[in-house]
């Protein structure tokens, strides 16, 4: 239970930092838009495990929002697709796709770093901040949460393809 709730944990995390890693005024020159992979060997959870692999791919989406299509295989072999489109302005957006979390929020810090939160039920279940490196390559970041009654915190290093 804690392993595939951690796993989806780090989906949504991810994908809603990397929605926030837009200017505020989306455009397709953005070097952000495209596909993302987790780099796993470069990752760190605290417990274990992490997901086999996770693709994102972002894409302009009306008004200035983007829309992330996240593909993720869990470390048990499970596979997971989840959506969601955010306007990157702090209020929760619903994802669909996942039982872990319904909704996430992401707030800009400043043109590179980012925070955001999830949540299921309306309960914040987890929160996180990434950076996007100065060259735009990858990001990373330190999330933390609690599934049960286990704490854990992850490092998730993340690269553009």
């Amino acid at each position: 239970m804690v392993r595939m709730t951690f796993i989806r944990a780090l989906t949504l995390t991810t994908a809603g930092l990397t929605l926030a890693s837009f200017a505020s005024s989306a455009s397709a020159d953005d070097p952000m838009f495209g596909t993302w992979a987790l780099n796993a060997a470069k990752s760190t959870c605290d417990p274990p495990p992490a997901p086999k692999s996770q693709t994102f791919t972002i894409a302009e989406a009306p008004g200035g929002a983007v829309h992330e299509t996240i593909d993720l295989v869990d470390g048990d072999g499970t596979k997971t697709h989840m959506e969601f489109t955010s306007a990157r302005d702090g209020k929760y957006v619903p994802v669909t796709g996942s039982g872990y979390a319904d909704s996430v929020s992401i707030k800009q810090v400043d043109p590179r770093t980012f925070n955001y939160a999830l949540k299921k039920a309306g309960k914040r279940i987890e929160s996180g901040t990434f950076k996007i490196s100065k060259d735009g390559k990858s990001m990373q970041g330190t999330l933390s949460g609690k599934d049960s009654d286990v704490a854990w915190k992850c490092h998730f290093v993340s690269e553009r393809q």
